[in-house]
């Protein structure tokens, strides 16, 4: 019998804990409100309604406090929405004016952010073409993201090589067109798939049209 009884603490124990830690903090931020909920409640003809064995007053009191929960709920949230909008945006603003008054760190910055907004960006026309090169030998490939495809000497196209795991540097060169392969893939999934090493691996599948996709990317960025 002792040690079922010493069982039953142990299970109960946590449980009745938890439940008193929960009902404190309830308690303390609902108090201040109660009275005007409650007042509210009463006027929407709540103060005479029982459930089972619980008293109409028990059913205002409890009612009272899911009320004034959500009130501070959608207060909190309000809160969170405009400082998240007002208050980073303005840290934001702030770092870039600091950093682009740093020397040499400033033409570092600056080159990174365009390069990221460059790639990130979804109504730029660059980079929305995800191939694939041989790359660092013949024998190997690389996920690489077409820049330009109009170069008149040799039929050239330009190919930004991201490195791992910073995508913000790499390597541009001028492959042949017969030399890449167009894969159905979005821009941010390939630089998940660099940024990550290759663990997010995303499928590779090779667009069905060819290197008539380059062409049409060529068309389209004009």
């Amino acid at each position: 019998m002792k040690k079922y009884f010493v069982t039953g603490v142990v299970v109960l124990l946590p449980l009745a804990l938890t439940f008193w830690i929960v009902t404190f903090i309830v308690n303390i931020l609902t108090k201040p409100f109660l009275g005007i909920a409650e007042t509210l409640l009463r006027t929407i003809g709540l103060n005479g309604v029982s459930f089972l064995f619980l008293s109409a007053d028990q059913i205002l009191s409890f009612a009272s406090q899911a009320l004034v929960l959500l009130f501070l709920f959608l207060v909190i949230v309000g809160i969170g929405i405009v400082g998240r909008h007002f208050f980073f945006k303005y840290l934001i603003q702030l770092s870039d004016s600091i950093l682009h008054k740093i020397p040499l760190i400033s033409s570092v910055y600056k080159t990174s952010q365009e390069l990221i907004q460059t790639i990130l960006t979804t109504s730029n026309k660059s980079f929305k073409q995800v191939v694939l090169v041989p790359f660092p030998t013949t024998d190997s490939w690389a996920v690489g993201l077409v820049t330009r495809d109009d170069f008149d000497i040799d039929h050239r196209v330009s190919v930004f090589i991201p490195t791992t795991p910073n995508p913000t540097s790499g390597f541009l060169i001028m492959f042949k067109k017969e030399q890449i392969v167009p894969v159905e893939l979005k821009v941010e999934e390939a630089l998940r798939y660099v940024i990550s090493c290759g663990v997010l691996l995303t499928p590779f599948k090779r667009a069905e049209e060819g290197v008539q996709a380059l062409e049409k990317f060529a068309t389209d960025s004009k």
